[in-house]
Order: C-alpha cells, then structure tokens, then sequence
C-alpha cells in the first residue's frame, strides 16, 4: 500500500475528537480578552485544540492540514447540511425541509429551507446547495471515497427551481441521507466562495461562509483562534456568544489549564484519557459528562493469513478467554460500555441476532486441546505442527489505560496458553506494520459516528478498501466481495436488512474479529458551564450546546 493511501486512511477514520481553548493578549494574559467580550455583554468560553487550523472549509484532506484534522471537529458550529438525525436518532430536516427519494433509489429531491443566509450576508438558494455537492468530490480530490461512497456515485445534481435541488447518483445507495448528515464533506457553503471550477477559493483561510451559529473571527495567529456569533443565524440562539480555541498539543496540559482556568471546556476522548475523566469528575468545581450512545467499537482484529491466528478455534479461544466487563469497569472506570457484537445493535441495520463469544476460560482450553494445541515442553506456551501459540500483540500508543488493557489482555492469554508480547507503536508505525502483514493481532477501532456502519462494510472489498483489517473479511462471506457490492448498490430495504445480517453472522460465526468495547464521548468543563448536549453523531464538538449557569 502507497503511503498516500495509508495516510488517506488515517484521515477518513476519524475516531479522534478534539476541542481549543483560550486566547491571550498581546501582553500573555488571558483575563483581558475575557473582559472585553463581556463588558460587550457577551458570554465567551475557552477550549483547547492539538493542532491548528489551516483552512475553514468544510473538506480536510491531508493536501489542506499537514498538521492535523483542522476544523473538522467543529464544523457543525458553522456550517449545516441538507440533513440531520435529532436526539431521538431519526432523520430530519436541517437546510432541507423536506425530501423525496425516486423508486429506483437514484433521485433525491430536496426542498431547501427559504429566508436562510450564510454568514456573509448573502442568501442560501438552490445554487449555493448544487454547487456544494458538486464540489464536494472535486475537492476531495485523490480522497475521494474516504469520507464515505456517496461523494463517488454522484452524477449530477441540479436546480429545479429557486428552493429545490435534485441530487442524481449513478446507483442506488442505502447510506445516502446518513453519509450527507456529515459536514465534512457534506457541509453547504456560500457558491460566491467556489471557482468556477468549483474548486475553493482562498478566502476560506481567512473566514466561514456558512449558515451555522458560529463565524470565523478572522484574527488567528497559529496558536490561537477566535469565533463570534453568527449575525446572520437562522436557528435557535446559543447561550454562548464567542469563543477562542487555542492549540495545546500536550493533553495533560490540557487538563492543567482547564484546572488553573485558563480553558473552560475540553472535549473527545482523544483529549481526555479515562483517567483524567475519572479525576475531574471527582474533583469539586468542574463537571464530567459522557455521551449515552456508542461512538465506535474497539476490537481485537486478526491476521488471517498467520498460521495461528488464522485458525478459528484459536481466535474463538481467544475471545472466549477476554473478560470484558473487568476491562470496562477497572481499567476504564465503567466509562466504555461491554461490546459482544461488532458494530451496536442500536446502529442502521445492526440489530441482528448472532453469535456471542462470552468469558469462560475452561471453555477456551477445552478449544484449544480439542484441536491438538498443547504445551509439549513445559514452557506454558500451545504448540501445533512446529506453531507456538505466540506474536506481538500490537496496538497504538495511547493512555495508561491502553497499556493497562493490553497488558491484562496478555496475562489472560497467557493463562490459556497463548503468550503475546504488548507493543505500542506511533500511529503510523503500528499502519505501517499492519498493512504489512507484519503482525498476528492488533486492537484497531471502527470508524465512528456516521461511518459506522455503512464505511466499515464497504471496506470489506479488498479491492476497494482503505482498512487492511476489515477487506479479510470478505473471504468469509457467501459470494464474497459481491455481496458487498449489492448491499452499497440496492434500493431494497428488506434484501439490505437481509445482507446485513449474512454479513454479521458470518463475522461473528466465523470469530473474525474480538468486539471489546464501545466508546462514548465525553466532555470536561468547569463551574461557569451547566451542561453540555451531545451531538447524534459526538465525533463534532457543538459549541452551540454549551449551557451556562
């Protein structure tokens, strides 16, 4: 695999979250901007980032954010889409009133919501949406296919009348509505911003142009940025009138400054380690909340071609011999939730009855014995033809807690007979290991919020996935990768509800993959804020939802 694919990679799992903080002034303090706004009669509030932003569009592909994910974690404070799921989990209008599908699942039609304006002043019409969309694979340029299917089965899509859009794909697509609730890529954007070959003009580095509650400032300096409301919104009105976002790449500094006062809030749990959740939501004057839906699933995945790990009975063994519940409630407090199935029942499609590997160990000897895995020399380790039950088991540099659970996870192997040697690797590092080959089992996570489940199927197709964990897969299935390319091409409800459920099945039947846990998102903040409403998909921090004492 091409570096340039592994990095594509990286970037459409976005299982990270983050969040910026505070500015100061130009003479290093942080209270003389706080004054200000509020002598303005405005609310402001401080967060912190790991990188910073390079541009404000609401597409960022490793060719416009050498640095990080830019924006995209707080795009849905300044830019709608067409769509959205509310707090209920059922899809509803955003820009989009309301919507039609044709019968051949090929023709969306939108009608857009009328009196809406982006936050330069001029109108949102029909255009502004068509050239949105249509932009969306051109800038996505070489990324094209990262952030879902949809930006690569567009056709056309055009202006039906001043408020109505008609989206025309090549094939019909179950995830469509789902994959347009996501800003980026999906977010609507001024047209007057796009070249007329749509790609984006560089007033996007300097400025927002969309129709959410919050604008761009225009006065960041690489270390801090700044965001006031937008004049302009047409939604309900945030409690919280401006906020800065300032770049702390240490998390623990980050912990420090929301503890000193110098940041009020912080969110994503790639900022905020179990243990740092666990000490703020135990210490007097700050808050801790944790969202009730499952982000993403974290998971033991395979190499199917090793010799060992490619035998059934050992990965059944294996998941059989994990105490997940231990995991969850002492290494991560109770925080993450028990995973028995790949993906939540509570995801589009996933509700479906299959096999569940639970902890007994006996058990997990018995397999192993029963298939002629047995310790021959005394040295506690299975062997079988000249393979011994033994490899690294790898996994990205995390938390304590990570190295906590990897650790654990190898004690309980070893008691089974299985020995592996934890190994923390660099992101890319631990990738470049993985894509080649060079590995027996690793922890890998899905991708999260709206990916899940529709990103995570496709890429069981060899030849067209970005995951070399989850393309194995398609080895199992009945008909192979073709039974991918229904399921991504059918405008039957009923035959994708059938689809999922051979695929899931023959996931779990066949011990693919080890489900361990299920995420959720959480935020810190201190005693100036109340509360703080998730998101439907948490992955994008929602200043908006910040409620102040």
């Amino acid at each position: 695999m091409t570096g340039k694919r592994i990095i594509t990679l990286l970037m459409a799992v976005i299982i990270a979250v983050t969040l910026g903080a505070c500015r100061e002034s130009a003479n290093g303090g942080a209270g003389e901007k706080e004054t200000n706004i509020k002598t303005a009669g405005g609310v402001h509030v401080n967060l912190p980032e790991s990188w910073n932003f390079e541009s404000f569009y609401t597409i960022i592909t490793p060719a416009n954010s050498s640095g990080g994910y830019g924006i995209t974690y707080y795009l849905t404070s300044f830019y709608d889409t067409l769509v959205q799921y509310d707090e209920a989990g059922k899809l509803t209008g955003s820009l989009a009133e309301k919507w039609s599908v044709s019968e051949d699942g090929k023709v969306y039609t939108f009608d857009i919501r009328k009196g809406v304006k982006f936050s330069d002043g001029s109108d949102l019409t029909a255009e502004d949406v068509v050239k949105s969309l249509k932009a969306t694979p051109v800038n996505l340029g070489q990324y094209n296919g990262s952030y879902g299917k949809l930006s690569t089965i567009i056709s056309d899509v055009k202006a039906t009348g001043e408020h109505t859009v008609e989206l025309q794909l090549t094939q019909p697509y179950y995830s469509t509505l789902r994959d347009l609730c996501l800003a980026n890529p999906f977010g609507i954007v001024s047209s007057e911003q796009l070249n007329e070959d749509l790609t984006v003009k560089g007033s996007f580095n300097t400025a927002t142009f969309g129709t959410g509650p919050y604008m761009y400032k225009g006065d960041g300096n690489g270390q801090t940025y700044d965001f006031v409301k937008n004049p302009y919104y047409w939604g309900e009105q945030p409690q919280v009138d401006s906020f800065s976002i300032k770049v702390l790449a240490d998390n623990d500094a980050k912990i420090l400054a929301l503890k000193n006062g110098e940041i009020d809030f912080i969110s994503g749990i790639s900022k905020i380690s179990s243990e740092s959740y666990l000490e703020m939501k135990n210490t007097a004057g700050f808050g801790a909340k944790a969202d009730t839906n499952a982000t993403q699933t974290y998971y033991i995945g395979y190499n199917l071609s090793h010799p060992v790990f490619g035998d059934r009975i050992v990965r059944e063994a294996i998941a059989s011999a994990i105490d997940k519940k231990n995991i969850v409630d002492n290494i991560y407090g109770g925080l993450y939730e028990k995973a028995d199935t790949f993906f939540s029942k509570a995801l589009p499609f996933c509700d479906v009855e299959q096999k569940v590997y639970g902890f007994d160990p006996e058990n997990a000897k018995v397999l192993l014995d029963k298939a002629g895995y047995r310790d021959t020399d005394g040295d506690g380790v299975r062997e079988k033809d000249g393979n011994r039950l033994a490899a690294d088991f790898l996994y990205q540099t995390g938390s304590a807690s990570d190295d906590d659970m990897a650790v654990y996870i190898c004690d309980q192997l070893k008691k089974i007979g299985i020995e592996l040697t934890p190994k923390a690797a660099p992101m890319m590092d631990w990738f470049a290991m993985i894509t080649g080959g060079k590995y027996g089992l690793t922890v890998f996570k899905t991708q999260g919020g709206y990916y899940d489940p529709a990103n995570v199927i496709s890429n069981m197709d060899p030849d067209k996935s970005m995951d070399p964990v989850m393309s194995q897969a398609a080895g199992f299935l009945p008909g192979k990768a073709q039974l991918v390319s229904e399921v991504n091409s059918s405008a039957d409800e009923k035959r994708i509800r059938e689809i999922y459920g051979t695929i899931l099945t023959a996931m779990a039947d066949n011990c693919l993959n080890t489900p361990i846990y299920y995420t959720h998102q959480v935020v810190l903040f201190n005693d100036r804020i109340a509360d703080y409403k998730f998101t439907r998909d948490a992955n994008f921090t929602a200043v908006q939802n910040i409620k102040m004492k």
